[in-house]
């Protein structure tokens, strides 16, 4: 945005400078905005102004709102308010409002091919979880969380990936699935050249008696024709007899419920954008918004196909079908299906994918992002002997704990959001040296973003992409976009972890810088045993920065190894 705009539609303008904004009669001279979309950097505060007596309805959503990346102050008088997207990318909105937001940190592409990421290996991990199916575990209302959990898989499997629904669409349609099928109709006996052994009963027990054939009847030197003449010595046979037509045909199981799942899909696309639009205040991601549509079109194409003219309703669900499970085009859609079947199982913050899709929150990109790398570093390491989420088991316990938990072979443990409960302390003149501390955290509840466990002992890794510093910025808040080093505030959080929660050996935050540091305890021996900060950034893709990453596989290597 190079200068003041306004919205004679909406009533609204937006300036870097506020006293811009007094006179609605000098803003009537901004750029107008109506139907274009609106280009705000990240970095930068902007003033918004409404002109009418009270802020429009689709603006209280915004201002509710908690834990966006769009912040916004409503500290002014006469409906100013101050909004900043600190940490976000790409296309969003503010109501009706269509905004792209340009990063300096990331660009938009590079976020999309890390959600599609995340999107896979999460997708993977619920796959892998060993609860019973269709169990719930989600801690939004219900169905919010699960839509914005469909809507991630549908537009991974069905436009992201290869093949999409369009490539998926040509492979089942070029060569389709079929079988052979027989049918044994009632025929004359001048269309009859044999009785199949199958059908030989059926045939002898049907009512109409016999006829007598001429001699020299092709019939007679049939099987059935020597056996009726060596019984009765007579030139018989049945006078009517069931003929065999065989023919392939398209209506099989498989696609009874290929047809069944896509148009599953296309209801499911009518209504999840006005279960999604709801849970956002009403006005959707534009770039969910079009993706729904063009998921919707695209799957009713396909169903618009003369091959689905021969096939019948699915009466059930061939779970065991080769063909479901191996064959291209099938094995896509049935995937899908076992995903959406166990989506249920979504156990990640319902906010989090909100701001992941809504407001393209980078902060939340990068935790999730740092979880799935340090588990692929695990997994490269150890072979998984288990995964389910986290639930507490204490009714009584005022925080849900959410997450995941993945069990390793040699007692190795990861943990994703793992709550350490806290002591409820006590009055000093309560004192024993008895009394137990209650808890894992022996002051307050503290929450690490990944925890790896080797029997009692903890090493902490903490997702820092945005922290307030000295001067009050966020990282990557200077006039490059860029971060060299650490903040002080962050180590100092994990010197917090390693002195409050119990066998806490190392902790370290993972940041999207350029130098790394480790600062060794007293009496350290190992490399883990400290606090640091590891930094962690994207390359190219969804890929990190390879001596980033080989940086935090030592110190996870080094905490497995150690007795």
């Amino acid at each position: 945005m190079k200068g003041p705009v306004y919205s004679s539609k909406l009533r609204m303008a937006l300036a870097e400078d506020p006293l811009s904004l007094a006179r609605e009669d000098d803003a009537l001279q901004f750029s107008q905005i109506e139907e274009e979309v609106l280009e705000l950097e990240e970095l930068k505060t902007y003033f918004l102004k409404f002109y009418e007596d009270q802020p429009p309805g689709f603006f209280l959503p915004v201002l509710a709102r908690k834990g966006s990346s769009c912040l916004v102050r409503d500290q002014y008088p006469a409906n100013l308010f101050e909004v900043n997207f600190r940490n976000s990318v790409g296309l969003t909105r503010i109501g009706p409002l269509r905004v792209r937001v340009k990063s300096l940190k990331i660009t938009e592409d590079q976020y999309h091919s890390i959600l599609d990421y995340l999107s896979g290996k999460y997708a993977n991990l619920v796959f892998s979880f060993d609860v019973p199916l269709g169990q719930s575990y989600g801690k939004g209302k219900p169905g919010l969380d699960i839509a914005y959990i469909e809507y991630l898989f549908l537009k991974k499997y069905l436009l992201d990936d290869s093949p999409d629904i369009d490539g998926i669409a040509a492979l089942i349609t070029a060569n389709p699935h079929m079988k052979l099928h027989s049918e044994y109709p009632v025929s004359p006996l001048d269309e009859v050249s044999d009785i199949p052994p199958g059908i030989l009963f059926k045939t002898l027990s049907m009512a109409g008696g016999y006829h007598m054939l001429s001699p020299g009847h092709p019939l007679l030197e049939t099987s059935l024709g020597k056996t009726i003449r060596r019984k009765t010595g007579k030139g018989l046979y049945p006078s009517r007899a069931f003929k065999e037509c065989r023919y392939h045909t398209v209506d099989t199981g498989e696609n009874r419920f290929v047809q069944h799942f896509l148009k599953r899909v296309e209801h499911r696309m009518d209504s999840l954008a006005g279960v999604l639009n709801n849970a956002s205040g009403g006005y959707l991601n534009p770039d969910i918004e079009n993706n729904i549509n063009l998921i919707g079109r695209k799957v009713g194409r396909f169903l618009n196909d003369p091959i689905w003219r021969d096939v019948g309703e699915m009466s059930f669900i061939p779970a065991n079908s080769q063909v479901l499970h191996r064959r291209d085009g099938y094995r896509q859609l049935f995937s899908l299906y076992s995903l959406l079947q166990l989506s249920t199982q979504a156990v990640f913050d319902e906010a989090d994918f909100k701001n992941l899709l809504e407001t393209k929150d980078l902060p939340t990109l990068f935790e999730y992002w740092s979880f799935f790398l340090v588990k692929e570093v695990l997994d490269r390491m150890l072979k998984i002997v288990s995964c389910r989420p986290i639930v507490s088991g204490d009714q009584k316990e005022q925080k849900v704990s959410g997450g995941v938990f993945v069990e390793y072979e040699k007692g190795i443990r990861l943990w994703f959001n793992k709550y350490c409960p806290g002591s409820p302390g006590y009055q000093p003149d309560d004192f024993s040296p008895s009394r137990g501390m209650k808890g894992e955290s022996y002051s307050h509840g503290l929450s690490p973003d990944i925890v790896i466990s080797k029997g009692d002992r903890l090493l902490i890794f903490d997702a820092k992409y945005k922290g307030k510093g000295r001067n009050g910025g966020f990282y990557g808040e200077d006039e490059q976009g860029t971060v060299s080093s650490w903040k002080e505030e962050d180590i100092d959080k994990m010197h917090t972890y390693r002195e409050a929660i119990g066998n806490v050996t190392g902790a370290f935050i993972l940041y999207p810088g350029e130098n790394p540091v480790i600062f060794p305890a007293h009496g350290s021996e190992r490399l883990f045993e400290g606090v640091g900060a590891l930094p962690l950034r994207p390359a190219g893709q969804a890929l990190p920065v390879q001596q980033h990453l080989a940086d935090i596989e030592r110190i996870i290597d080094d905490f497995i190894k150690s007795a």
